[in-house]
């Protein structure tokens, strides 16, 4: 059956063999100003290499290349203008003083993602490979959109080392229904760390 497409970011599904599975969530400082949103499952970096703020992060940026990824973004805790402390699921952009950001960034996580057109099939396992993301759907939970760019898979961006893309391809996904197939656009994958800031590059 052919797969529909489907965009709802990385979601965390276990562990690569031989790691604790802790399932512990990791907390950073979203700053108070930052009005770009940040969906639940988004890639996230630091603001800058000296901050101590996560943004969400931005495949076609060239400093996400080289500047490895905090984690996925897993929801927050802030307090918007006039109101009380909340939880959300993702950062909606702005409030009344800085948030507290809950991310996933264990470095043997497991997380399975869509593709973003045409299907990857076996011959990319084991391959680096980029994101694309965006806005994340702030109506009905606020999930990120991000998928995996297949375009990228196992090359370079420019002049940035292959090694510097942020996951690495691990499965295609073995479930039934829609994003199994890999014979067809928009298959889903089982992907790891590559570039991130618990994990050692590779190329």
């Amino acid at each position: 059956m052919a797969n529909t497409q489907a965009r709802f970011g990385f979601k965390h599904i276990g562990y690569l063999g031989g790691g604790s599975p802790d399932y512990q969530l990791t907390t950073r400082a979203i700053q108070s100003s930052n009005a770009t949103a940040i969906g639940f499952g988004d890639p996230v970096v630091k603001a800058n290499a000296t901050s101590q703020y996560i943004v969400q992060a931005v495949a076609t940026s060239s400093a996400n290349m080289t500047q490895p990824i905090v984690g996925i973004f897993a929801g927050c805790s802030y307090r918007p203008a006039g109101g009380i402390p909340s939880w959300s699921p993702y950062w909606p952009g702005a409030a009344a003083a800085d948030a507290v950001a809950y991310i996933i960034d264990a470095p043997n996580a497991l997380f399975l993602a869509a593709t973003l057109l045409t299907a990857i099939t076996t011959g990319g396992i084991g391959q680096v490979v980029n994101f694309t993301g965006g806005a994340p759907a702030t109506t009905g939970g606020g999930f990120s959109i991000a998928t995996i760019d297949q375009a990228t898979l196992g090359t370079a961006a420019g002049a940035t080392a292959v090694s510097g893309l942020p996951f690495r391809l691990i499965q295609l996904y073995q479930g039934v229904g829609n994003g199994s197939d890999p014979a067809s656009n928009y298959n889903w994958v089982v992907v790891g760390f590559n570039n991130q800031v618990n994990r050692a590059l590779s190329a």
